[in-house]
């Protein structure tokens, strides 16, 4: 399970199989068939305990121009265990599909109206410790091609997880790697890497900072780095990696898209920044911290880097070079003069 990751926002899917996760609501737009929904909350996540359920509420707003005729269907999900590319199934869940069912499985919503789709799980009693699926909001009859024209189908894919709070559940997270980019920059950003590893058997939601500091002793960081701040969950087994930029820095190097999609990398001198110059020998130290069932469990880890600005190094060293020689041809005429006024006498 290499670098098996799962950012657990609601997942936007603008073509069929294609999903993408994000905080806050959701929006699904296709213009050629004006498909628009807003879905919230994002994710769905609750904590049962075994042979009890719970309904949860999905509020789901059309945003678009036209009355939509919806179906939600649970579906399962399966990880790529290289890229940590999460791809959704055309198939259930096998293992939960039973304990889910729906106010409405199929339902109408008017132009600019919400609706509030109850989901109801029932867990019975010799359940596992967690559990997570895909719900899948799609049009129940999507639109007919006109003119020859392609007909996108939309729809929108809500996360879920489900806890189950039962002895033997263990929530338990490990700093598998923390690092930087290089160890030697020449000017900022610096990216900070993390490897999370769900080492229990339930989800686990580690948030915490990272702090840039001159020694690992210090006490007063130069900058705090916010860790996972857009809330994600790590599914048991599995990994997430995160990477963190510190930014705040003179000069930088700033990355820019070109109209090919080639990568471009340009030196920003923003002068009212003068202020912040790096240079050195630096710290970065996480502190990261997630919740045990019981308590907030710390982790930490340090990472050291160096930030060598050569260039502007190079053009001090050669200035300074300039300076000692013309001092010294300064002094040496002088002592020269000295000599020779010495020996008239």
């Amino acid at each position: 399970m290499r670098y098996r990751w799962l950012f657990l926002q609601v997942v936007s899917v603008f073509l069929v199989g294609v999903a993408i996760f994000s905080g806050g609501s959701v929006s699904a737009q296709e213009p050629a068939s004006d498909f628009s929904l807003q879905v919230t909350p994002s994710p769905l996540v609750t904590e049962l305990k075994p042979g009890t359920e719970t309904t949860l509420d999905l509020r789901i707003r059309n945003s678009g121009t036209g009355t939509e005729q919806l179906t939600i269907q649970p579906r399962s999900f399966t990880i790529d265990d290289n890229t940590g590319e999460v791809i959704l199934n055309h198939n259930e869940p096998s293992e939960i599909a039973d304990w889910v069912s729906f106010k409405e499985q199929e339902f109408t919503i008017e132009p600019g109206q919400w609706y509030t789709q109850k989901i109801t799980i029932s867990l019975p009693e010799d359940t596992g410790f967690s559990y997570s699926l895909v719900f899948v909001i799609s049009r129940t009859n999507n639109p007919k091609s006109l003119d020859g024209q392609r007909i996108i189908e939309g729809s929108v894919a809500v996360f879920t997880l489900i806890n189950v709070d039962r002895p033997g559940a263990v929530r338990q997270l490990d700093v598998e790697k923390f690092s930087t980019s290089s160890t030697v920059y020449e000017y900022l950003p610096v990216t900070a890497n993390i490897v999370f590893r769900n080492t229990g058997n339930t989800i686990v939601r580690p948030y915490g900072n990272i702090f840039i500091q001159r020694g690992s002793d210090d006490t007063t960081p130069i900058a705090t780095l916010p860790v996972n701040d857009g809330g994600g969950y790590i599914l048991p087994g599995s990994k997430r990696v995160l990477d963190t930029d510190w930014t705040d820095g003179f000069p930088v190097y700033e990355i820019t898209t070109e109209s090919d999609g080639s990568e471009k990398k340009s030196e920003v001198w923003d002068w009212s920044k003068a202020f912040q110059f790096r240079m050195g020998h630096y710290t970065a130290k996480l502190v990261a911290v997630y919740n045990d069932g019981i308590r907030d469990v710390p982790v930490e880890r340090q990472a050291t880097f160096w930030v060598l600005p050569w260039k502007i190094m190079l053009i001090g060293l050669i200035v300074l070079i300039v300076l000692v020689i013309g001092v010294w041809s300064v002094l040496w005429r002088a002592f020269k003069l000295f000599r020779r006024g010495k020996r008239k006498r």
